[in-house]
């Protein structure tokens, strides 16, 4: 085989794993795992992203899709941990996304000086 047609041989086996590393990247966001799934080395993985701007701007799109679904299926986690009343996740619901039960966020309408100070003793 030429050096040609080789070079091409290669080409489009890398567009194919790298096509279904992008798909793992969608179904799990973690850059190992993804690798491990679709059969890819860590450091062949960076090595493309480093290449190829392209192939970088896409990972942080599947990346991106990946943590939105996760984030989906564990609120649906959450909210049938909810439905089944246990209370732990009640808790966190309502702490996390109900203003009344919600105590850590502090508005301050007002321009603040604020000065810090820090004595280390030796």
């Amino acid at each position: 085989m030429n050096n040609s047609k080789k070079r091409k041989t290669i080409k489009m086996r890398q567009v194919k794993e790298k096509e279904i590393l992008l798909e793992q990247l969608k179904k799990y966001p973690i850059q190992l795992l993804a690798c491990e799934k679709a059969g890819i080395g860590k450091a062949t993985y960076y090595r493309w992203r480093n290449e190829d701007p392209e192939f970088a701007k896409a990972v942080e799109e599947a990346m991106a899709e990946g943590d939105e679904f996760f984030n989906d299926m564990s609120e649906h986690q959450l909210l049938s941990l909810v439905k089944e009343k246990f209370w732990p996740a009640i808790h966190y619901r309502l702490e996390k996304r109900h203003p009344k039960y919600n105590k850590t966020k502090v508005e301050i309408s007002l321009p603040l000086d604020v000065e810090f100070n820090h004595n280390q003793k030796q």
